[in-house]
């Protein structure tokens, strides 16, 4: 049986402002493109389908899209919940969806009722056993660990607690049928970002690579938005986000994971397969002319621009705006002295909430927010005063 393992989308994700429906179309189109071809009998995505516990319609409709391509190619889907789903909205309509042979799970439940997702292939002659954890909050954990001692024996417990889970859920497995996990949780050890970081237990909530169970043919993960394979004793990857969401992302190649398995004990085939759908973030820097000489190389690339400047200037990221269209952070780079900063008086304790922020704009950058920063910032401010 062949499988497609993606996750990590974050449908309806902005970037500083920016809406990017048409690349989360264009990247779904992609992979669905990529499912048909490799001829799949399944899509496996792992978690944070979208990037909101309320996702806006046009979100929603791409997701429903996408699902709904596949139904004509006799494609199942599998799909559980990441920490960015709405348990109860992902699962509304989880009952008809089932009858389209699209699973999906967002809390965590026994084996023997849909803990374990039977997936059968597409000409019926091979079955496959998808173990399913949806996202475990920690505090379902951690508030059973309050009267136990200090805060690092929490970590450790939640990775006991997960590391049972999944042992329950593959305790069934046999060779008859093709065994597969999918999750959305942290592995210790994996990288995350552009750099070569890694994640440490006692920092995260998650597991250690060796509690992944032995003996699954593969382990298709979500969570981490770097495409990577983790040293476990299964088979096991993350696939990654389908577009560079943030610059924490940017020069990252993105992916998806086409497996092959059989039943039996061998682990399973894995390829990457590039994706290029989303438009590249990247970091410039330069004096004023240096950025408009690089105005013509930019393309549609996301920028975020340093400027370099002997000191505050007025009005500069807005001259910075003209020239790359694509600029969506700017920042002012200059000798600012060792002076200290004043410490805050009554005067920044009289301020309110807007002009709090545009006193520390100002004193982080040397000129004003413009205008249309102000008001985002207003907008976000009046939203979240009313949740």
């Amino acid at each position: 049986m062949r499988f497609l393992h993606t996750g990590d989308w974050h449908i309806g994700k902005p970037l500083r402002g920016r809406g990017r429906m048409d690349e989360y179309a264009r990247a779904l189109e992609e992979v669905a493109a990529i499912a048909v071809q490799a001829r799949v009998d399944a899509v496996l995505i792992a978690g944070d389908v979208f990037d909101s516990t309320a996702p806006p319609v046009e979100a929603e409709r791409l997701v429903y899209d996408f699902l709904a391509r596949l139904l004509p190619e006799r494609i199942a889907c599998v799909v559980v919940a990441g920490n960015h789903d709405h348990p109860r909205k992902l699962a509304a309509l989880a009952l008809l969806l089932e009858g389209l042979r699209i699973y999906v799970r967002s809390e965590v439940r026994p084996a023997a009722e849909g803990g374990v997702v039977r997936v059968a292939s597409r000409d019926g002659g091979c079955e496959a056993h998808v173990a399913v954890l949806p996202f475990v909050p920690e505090r379902k954990v951690v508030d059973a660990c309050l009267v136990m001692g200090p805060e690092h024996q929490w970590y450790a417990e939640y990775a006991h607690r997960i590391a049972q889970i999944l042992r329950f859920l593959t305790d069934g497995f046999t060779p008859k049928t093709v065994n597969l996990v999918l999750g959305h949780l942290l592995i210790s050890g994996a990288r995350v970002g552009t750099g070569e970081r890694p994640l440490h237990l006692g920092e995260i909530y998650g597991i250690t690579p060796e509690q992944i169970p032995s003996g699954v043919q593969y382990v298709g993960l979500g969570h981490l938005h770097r495409p990577q394979q983790v040293l476990a004793p299964s088979p096991t990857a993350y696939a990654g986000s389908l577009i560079e969401l943030d610059f924490g992302e940017r020069e990252q190649e993105k992916k998806v994971v086409v497996v092959e398995a059989q039943p039996g004990a061998q682990p399973a085939h894995m390829e990457w397969v590039a994706l290029s759908a989303g438009r590249r973030l990247r970091d410039v820097e330069g004096s004023l002319a240096e950025l408009r000489a690089m105005a013509a190389g930019a393309g549609s690339d996301f920028l975020r621009v340093r400027v370099r400047t002997e000191g505050p200037v007025p009005g500069l990221a807005e001259q910075v705006r003209e020239a790359l269209p694509n600029a969506v952070d700017i920042q002012l780079v200059y000798p600012r002295g060792d002076a200290p900063q004043p410490a805050p008086g009554p005067r920044l304790k009289q301020l309110d909430p807007l002009e709090l922020f545009e006193e520390f704009y100002r004193r982080k950058n040397g000129v004003a927010p413009a205008a249309e920063l102000t008001a985002l910032f207003r907008t976000a401010y009046e939203e979240a005063s009313h949740r």
